[in-house]
C-alpha cells in the first residue's frame, strides 16, 4: 500500500507546507550569470526562497556554482534551481516560458528600479562580481535596471543588489492581492514535492532511526 507523504508529516508541518505553497510567486525570478563566489551564491538563493519565489536560473562561470552550505541552511532545496550553458540558453527558455528578461546595469538607459513593469512575468539578470553582466547576455534582454544610489559607494554587492531588486519586484506583484500567483495545478504539484521533501529531510534525523515520527511536541 502507498502512504501519501502527507500522512507521515504532523499536522503543523502540513499547514507550514500549504501556507508556503500559497505564496509562492512564480512571476519573478532571477538570473545569475558568472557569479563565482559561494557566499553570494547561497545569499541570493537563500533570499529568493525566503522571498517566496520558485525558481532561479544560473549560468555558471569557470569557477562553477558552488553555494556555501553554511549560508543557505537548505534553503535551495525548496527551489528549482536552473543551470543553463550560457545566456542564449537561458533566454530562449525564459523566453518560451513568457518571461521579460531585465539586466542589472550601471550605466547607459537602464530604469531605475521602481520603473520595473509591476506586473507580468519578468527575470532579473545579474552579472559577477567584477564584470557584471556580460555584453552578450545584456543584448539578449529586454531592458535594464538600476538601483538608485545616494552615496559615494558605485554598486552594491551582487547578493545585495539581488535581494533589494527582488524584494521591489515581488511586493510590487504582492500588492493589493492576497497570495502568490500559481495556478492550481502548480500549486497542487508543487505541493506534493514539498511535503516529499520534508518526509525525506526527517527521514535523515536522529529519531528516525528509533521509529519515532519527532521530537516532542511544544
Amino acid at each position: 500500500m502507498t502512504v501519501e507523504p502527507r500522512a507521515l508529516l504532523f499536522a503543523r508541518r502540513s499547514e507550514r507546507i500549504d501556507r508556503v505553497v500559497a505564496d509562492r510567486i512564480a512571476s519573478v525570478t532571477v538570473v545569475l550569470e558568472g557569479v563565482h563566489d559561494p557566499h553570494n551564491l547561497a545569499a541570493v538563493l537563500r533570499t529568493a526562497e525566503a522571498l517566496g519565489l520558485c525558481a532561479v536560473h544560473v549560468i555558471a562561470g569557470p569557477r562553477g556554482f558552488s553555494p556555501a552550505p553554511a549560508v543557505t541552511q537548505g534553503a535551495d532545496k525548496w527551489l528549482a534551481v536552473h543551470r543553463h550553458a550560457g545566456p542564449a540558453a537561458a533566454a530562449r527558455l525564459l523566453r518560451s516560458e513568457g518571461f521579460a528578461l531585465y539586466a542589472s546595469l550601471l550605466a547607459g538607459e537602464a530604469l531605475s528600479l521602481d520603473r520595473l513593469p509591476a506586473a507580468g512575468k519578468m527575470a532579473l539578470v545579474l552579472g559577477n562580481e567584477h564584470d557584471g553582466v556580460s555584453p552578450p547576455m545584456a543584448a539578449l534582454c529586454d531592458g535594464a535596471f538600476r538601483i538608485p544610489m545616494h552615496g559615494f559607494t558605485r554598486s552594491f554587492n551582487v547578493s545585495v543588489a539581488a535581494a533589494i531588486a527582488l524584494h521591489a519586484a515581488v511586493s510590487a506583484r504582492r500588492r493589493g492581492a492576497e497570495g502568490g500567483d500559481l495556478d492550481g495545478p502548480s500549486r497542487e504539484a508543487l505541493r506534493r514535492r514539498y511535503e516529499a521533501l520534508a518526509v525525506k529531510q526527517h527521514r535523515r534525523l536522529p529519531w528516525s532511526a528509533n521509529g519515532m515520527r519527532g521530537p516532542p511536541q511544544t
